[in-house]
């Protein structure tokens, strides 16, 4: 079972130009406020994770920000798209009509892993399994009651 990849600002600049990296954790910034590629490299690995889990074939790696090695690129592009998105708004740095491609190709992925008509690699270090199971309710089945009687009989 391969190791699962934490996702660090590092490998963004193995994604694209070091340059842009730099123009999309520096740019637009408001006063005081901090680099935004942390909180995205976050909530990009968060959703990638929660697709994993919903296609329920896979357990989760223990390592949080962890995802598979195939799901590495994919994620990396999953958050240089939404930093170049927070430029968008200024009309700084558009996706190019390849970019939504590739973006909608990406949520069509993570779609069909959902689904679980993709498996990604089991991870060398898996979430322990729930200790305890979910509620089941017993089917509630209603039979229809017979009314049958004199007056509703009458006449037959």
């Amino acid at each position: 079972m391969p190791a699962w990849t934490v996702i660090e600002l590092a490998h963004l600049d193995t994604a694209k130009a070091a340059a842009l990296v730099d123009a999309l954790r520096t740019a637009a910034l408001g006063d005081g406020q901090e680099d935004p590629l942390p909180g995205i490299i976050t909530d990009s690995v968060s959703r990638i994770r929660q697709e994993i889990a919903a296609g329920g074939r896979v357990r989760l790696s223990a390592t949080p920000g962890s995802v598979p090695p195939s799901l590495k690129r994919l994620a990396l592009r999953m958050i240089l798209r939404e930093g170049q998105s927070r430029l968008n708004a200024m009309g700084a740095m558009p996706l190019s009509d390849d970019e939504r491609k590739e973006w909608d190709k990406d949520d069509r992925y993570l779609e069909r892993i959902a689904k679980g008509e993709i498996t990604p690699e089991e991870p060398d270090n898996p979430e322990p399994a729930p200790t305890v199971q979910a509620t089941v309710f017993p089917p509630m089945i209603a039979a229809d009651s017979r009314r049958f009687g004199r007056a509703s009989q009458d006449g037959i």
